[in-house]
């Protein structure tokens, strides 16, 4: 048998996501001789088949154009899935790229076995190995699932054609921006939540700032129920729910969320190990984890494999982390204030502990909450715009030491201005100090003011006896 060829470099990396090909770039940028393993497209799921077009789907449906238009311009902004300009990005970094499938050695944390796109294998050797390989789409345990049309959120953000009917499993950030982005380019959907609310892990009144906002452009929303079985109906589905209802459909979004990709990774092969989900187990610098609880030297990992988050944002956070821990600058990964958004019109933002998150953990909580409504802002917009959707601000603070643990923002650009509550919630401000920042008139951000005057008023008066 024909051993395979073998070389050495400082690090490698096993996936190129963001937070992988973040990690890339910056080793490189310290003078390090790096290699990143892909058997996708350079740069991940985010930009081709996530993010990126489910934003540009989005803006369409709100500008009401056609839905072949819309497709047209959703593929022109992710170059129609061509990763040559984020490859040619890692060459001019000093990265090299390698096509094909990684994993880890057994026994040997260090040493990479690629199976190449071109058919050969390779042995990459290197002090530092970064896991990046990503997630994949979960699938709910639905009786027949498997033998109707569906899609994955990646089918339904690259389909070339429309459904009249769409029904979106899961309640989350995806199922609601893709069931308002289908809607609103002429499809007609009903989402399914098995949990009492939209957007499950966010507060109640965020949840259901999010089904006004789908039902009043004509989502039929479904909540507190459970699809069971799903069986075919000609060239479409019927989903049959367990209140003993119907959905038919043309096909079935499963918009269920997505699962670590560490199957034939090696991690426990290699020494590591995985979480129940089957995530990668690391520590706050983002080192992979033995059974034993200790790191596994030179092993790391970013990204949606370890399970900590799917958002983008989060895994460049963890990118940085090993970056600068490998530079010798000792820093650990914060994840108490990485934002939430979901970006249908209008936007939630969130970060942070929710008053139930906090109750848990066992603070003594006080929330405060303010109606956009009575914002000059809202009220120019409603004038000149007509109606919108009535959106909040949420603060949740510990209610002894005043500090904010977490908040959310829901209405017009509430993805852009709910940053100043991310920074005080990172930051560990209390009301008192996030009460004297000034903000400008007739800005979307005055809206936390109020919400923290409440909060500053009482507790003046616990202290005071008031």
């Amino acid at each position: 048998m024909t051993q395979p060829s073998s070389r050495t470099f400082d690090v490698v990396v096993i996936g190129t996501g963001s937070g992988g090909k973040m990690a890339a770039q910056e080793l490189a940028r310290q003078g390090r001789r790096v290699a990143v393993v892909e058997d996708t497209r350079v740069g991940g799921f985010c930009p081709y088949l996530s993010c990126v077009p489910a934003k540009s789907m989005l803006l369409s449906a709100q500008a009401g154009i056609p839905f072949d238009e819309a497709v047209r311009m959703r593929d022109e902004s992710v170059a129609h899935r061509d990763d040559s300009g984020a490859a040619e990005g890692l060459s001019e970094d000093d990265v090299e790229l390698v096509r094909g499938r990684g994993r880890l050695a057994p026994g040997t944390p260090r040493t990479v076995l690629v199976e190449r796109a071109d058919g050969g294998t390779e042995e990459l050797r290197a002090a530092i190995v970064v896991l990046a390989a990503g997630s994949v789409s979960a699938r709910p345990p639905v009786d027949g699932l498997d033998d109707v049309p569906a899609w994955t959120s990646e089918d339904a953000l690259s389909a070339m054609q429309q459904p009249e009917r769409l029904v979106v499993l899961g309640g989350g950030s995806v199922g609601c921006e893709l069931s308002q982005a289908y809607q609103g380019l002429g499809t007609q959907v009903v989402l399914v939540e098995m949990g009492e609310q939209l957007l499950p892990g966010e507060s109640r009144e965020i949840g259901d700032f999010m089904e006004r906002t789908l039902s009043g452009g004509g989502v039929e929303v479904r909540t507190g129920v459970t699809a069971k079985r799903a069986t075919r109906n000609g060239d479409g589905v019927v989903l049959h729910l367990d209140d003993g209802s119907e959905v038919r459909a043309d096909r079935v979004l499963v918009a269920g969320g997505r699962s670590p990709r560490t199957g034939g990774l090696g991690v426990e092969e290699a020494g590591g190990s995985l979480g129940e989900d089957g995530s990668v187990r690391i520590d706050s610098r983002c080192r992979v984890l033995s059974p034993a609880g200790e790191p596994v030297e030179g092993l790391y990992a970013v990204g949606d494999v370890t399970g900590v988050s799917t958002y983008t944002h989060s895994a460049n956070m963890q990118a940085r982390v090993v970056s600068e821990c490998l530079a010798g600058r000792d820093r650990e990964a914060d994840y108490s204030a990485v934002p939430r958004a979901v970006y249908t019109a209008p936007p939630v933002f969130a970060v942070g502990m929710t008053q139930r998150d906090a109750e848990e953990a066992g603070h003594e909580v006080d929330v405060a909450r303010f109606p956009l409504t009575d914002l000059k802002r809202a009220n120019l917009i409603e004038i000149g715009c007509g109606d919108d959707v009535p959106g909040l601000v949420e603060v949740v603070v510990d209610a002894r030491t005043g500090v904010v643990l977490g908040a959310a923002c829901a209405g017009r650009e509430a993805d852009s201005w709910g940053a100043e509550l991310a920074l005080a919630v990172r930051a560990r401000l209390d009301v008192e100090l996030l009460e004297q920042h000034v903000r400008g008139f007739l800005t979307w951000s005055e809206a936390v003011y109020p919400a923290i005057e409440q909060l500053r008023e009482r507790r003046l008066e616990r202290t005071t006896g008031g």
